[in-house]
């Protein structure tokens, strides 16, 4: 569903992924800044293949990329991930052309495994690629924690 959404459509949202969450199914969060007054993205874990593997997933309003918040989540939700019994690995499936987001796995350590050709369609219709991360060796991770927050720092 495109933004901004009704509010009748939004609680419907909240209530359904609240569902999925409290079943196991799907993990989702909102990223917001410290005033808690504006959603900035959301980050999630979902379960799409295998049992032992969660994709992890993320989006960041365009006014906010470049500054940190996606990376900060998704490392702190790959760290949360492999920590849970039973899940070995992470998946982060991508948009090749998306180097926003193929940045964001390769500076956590993820590596590529997969390309698949014309699998998924853009907002236009037309077919595009899918570039497929994993991590799941928990002792191989980098330091993906935030030790300091510089986002905006020049």
């Amino acid at each position: 569903m495109l933004e901004p959404r009704s509010l009748a459509a939004t609680r419907e949202h909240i209530e359904r992924s609240l569902a999925e969450f409290e079943r196991g199914e799907d993990f989702a969060y909102n990223i917001f800044p410290p005033s808690e007054r504006e959603v900035f993205g959301s980050a999630g874990l979902h379960r799409r293949s295998e049992v032992a593997c969660l994709e992890l997933g993320y989006w960041i309003r365009v006014d906010q990329i470049g500054l940190g918040y996606a990376t900060e989540a998704a490392a702190a939700l790959t760290a949360a991930a492999l920590g849970l019994k039973g899940i070995r690995r992470v998946q982060i499936d991508c948009d090749p052309a998306n180097r926003a987001s193929t940045r964001i796995a390769e500076k956590l350590g993820f590596l590529p495994t997969e390309h698949r050709s014309g699998n998924k369609l853009t907002p236009a219709g037309e077919p595009r690629d899918t570039l497929v991360f994993e991590l799941g060796d928990p002792a191989a991770l980098p330091d993906i924690w935030v030790k300091e927050d510089t986002r905006g720092a020049s």
